[in-house]
């Protein structure tokens, strides 16, 4: 019976101590980037912005629109049943101002 407590206790030493050094590794030593990564030169986010533009715009560049589909007769017999909305009016010009005859400035 001993030595089946023996094991248990070696265990949970072991257990404690892989515990420990995860600890230590995530938590304490910066969650494991290194410290000398502020002395990296970086670019300046206006440049990293518009490299990203100019490689979007090398995409669109490189596009090629098939026009034939426009003349297929199954697209052009396509009918169009939008309905205009009217213009309203709505609201007021300035919603802050008092509403005339809604409350007077005299209590009764």
């Amino acid at each position: 019976m001993k030595n089946n407590s023996s094991k248990k206790s070696w265990i949970i030493i072991g257990i404690i101590i892989v515990a420990a050094f995860l600890i230590y590794y995530f938590y304490l030593s910066g969650s494991g980037t290194s410290t000398d990564s502020g002395l990296l030169a970086q670019e300046p986010e206006g440049e990293v912005a518009a490299a990203q533009v100019l490689g979007l715009l090398n995409q669109i560049n490189a596009l090629n629109i098939d026009s034939t589909f426009f003349q297929n007769p199954a697209y052009q017999s396509l009918v169009d049943y939008t309905v205009p909305i009217p213009t309203l009016n709505v609201g007021r010009a300035d919603p802050f101002a008092p509403i005339p005859g809604f409350y007077s400035k005299t209590k009764i």
